[in-house]
């Protein structure tokens, strides 16, 4: 919506330069340096109306040339530091991972370590049961 209103402003305004051209047709005297010529003053208007379109293209063409190289810049600047937190986010992840199956690992061996420590135990307290009832007669009017 914003550019058909800048479309047509522009339209009515070539139009009104047109009709002022068109309304002022005499020949003037046209100085360039060290030379004078004598124009339509319908040229001298559309052609400086042409002269200050040019000029006015040229300076924001420069400034959009200019914005555009700036905006792909910081889009690759932007991409560059996606990139950078992905790679640490993979790594810190990878970190974190290599952490926690360390953890579990050294947990297990603690698990086992202890786990064999009842066996033994236990199985010296059978053994201990085991020789106590051998010590011992049978009883059977117990």
């Amino acid at each position: 919506m914003k550019k058909q209103w800048k479309v047509f402003l522009g339209f009515i305004l070539v139009l009104l330069i047109v009709i002022f051209a068109l309304s002022n047709n005499q020949e003037v005297p046209v100085n360039f340096l060290i030379k004078k010529i004598y124009l339509s003053l319908v040229l001298v208007i559309v052609g400086s109306a042409l002269i200050g379109a040019l000029v006015v293209f040229l300076t924001s063409g420069a400034t959009l040339f200019q914005q555009r190289k700036e905006i792909k810049h910081l889009k690759e600047t932007i991409q560059s530091y996606e990139t950078n937190n992905e790679q640490k986010l993979a790594e810190e992840k990878a970190a974190f991972q290599r952490e926690q199956e360390n953890e579990i690992a050294m947990l297990k061996a603690n698990y086992e370590s202890l786990l064999k420590e009842k066996d033994q135990a236990l199985a010296e307290n059978k053994n201990a049961q085991a020789e106590k009832r051998d010590d011992q007669p049978i009883d059977y009017y117990d």
